[in-house]
Parts: C-alpha cells; sequence; structure tokens
C-alpha cells in the first residue's frame, strides 16, 4: 500500500502520487496540458473541454465567428465577452486573444507572453494565473471575509 503524500504547500494528503503530483502543479501554476490556447491541469479536464468545444457535445456555434460550444448560454457568454460593440476591446498583438478590460490584456500578455507571474499575494507568492494566486490565499487564511465575498474568480474560459 502506497503512503499518504502531504502537500508542502496547503497540507492537504493524497493516497496516489498522481493525485499529489497534479495537486502540486496547480500550486506552481504549472499546466502540461495545452489546447486552443487554453491550458489545463489534467487530462481529464483536457478531454472534457474537447468534448465539449471541439467534440459532439459542441453543438451551438456562434453566428458571428462560427465557435462552437456545448450550450447556448455559453454562446450567449461568449457573445457578450467577444463580440459586444458597446465595450472596449482589448487585442492582444502577438496572439490576437480578446479581453474587455486592459487589466485583462497585461495579465495575458504578462503571463502568456513574458513568463512573468501576473497576480502576487502580499506574503510575496507569485503566481502566473488568478486562480492559483486565489488557492492560495483560500487555502492559507490570507483572504479576509470582506475581501473573499469581492474576489471574483472565473473558472471557465468561455471566448
Amino acid at each position: 500500500m502506497e503512503s499518504t503524500r502531504l502537500c508542502t504547500e496547503c497540507g492537504r494528503q493524497f493516497q496516489s502520487r498522481s493525485g499529489h503530483s497534479r495537486h502540486m502543479r496547480q500550486h506552481k501554476g504549472q499546466a502540461p496540458y495545452r489546447c486552443c490556447g487554453k491550458m489545463f491541469f489534467d487530462k481529464d479536464k483536457l478531454k472534457m473541454h474537447r468534448n465539449h468545444i471541439h467534440g459532439e457535445a459542441a453543438r451551438e456555434a456562434c453566428f458571428q465567428c462560427g465557435k462552437l460550444f456545448a450550450t447556448r448560454q455559453q454562446v450567449t457568454k461568449h457573445m457578450a465577452v467577444v463580440h459586444n460593440a458597446n465595450s472596449e476591446n482589448f487585442t492582444c498583438d502577438t496572439c490576437g486573444a480578446n479581453y474587455t478590460s486592459k487589466q485583462g490584456l497585461q495579465d495575458h500578455t504578462a503571463s502568456q507572453h513574458e513568463g512573468r507571474a501576473a497576480h502576487a499575494c502580499h506574503c510575496g507568492k507569485e503566481y502566473r494565473h488568478a486562480t492559483n494566486l486565489y488557492r492560495h490565499k483560500k487555502s492559507t487564511k490570507h483572504l479576509t471575509y470582506n475581501v473573499s465575498r469581492q474576489y471574483k474568480l472565473c473558472f471557465f474560459i468561455l471566448c
């Protein structure tokens, strides 16, 4: 029987080496699986993405750009973020990714094209992705009640 593995960052225990490795990649911001500009920490998430975005489940199409989605709700969100004529659009000169805020574009440029950590904690730890900073703050109790209620986190990339 394998021994329990302990995360040195947050104290979480794992029965399997693969589960521990996958978890540690999240702390380090390392996502080895990639598809169409998006990064994934494990194969299952990549498979879900491929099925919903590129596979049989992807049956709803954006009428402006043709991108496929699994649900009409995802198309609606995509339309609001990518094709909204009323909001200012910030486009990455390197890869063409679109953002609705200047900060979003700056974070993207820092983490995707300059290899810098775009998100830093007051304790000194730095992360390339906001989700990893949020996990760090949550696991180390750096988030106060007010901050955690105001801190918004998007787990789904819809554009």
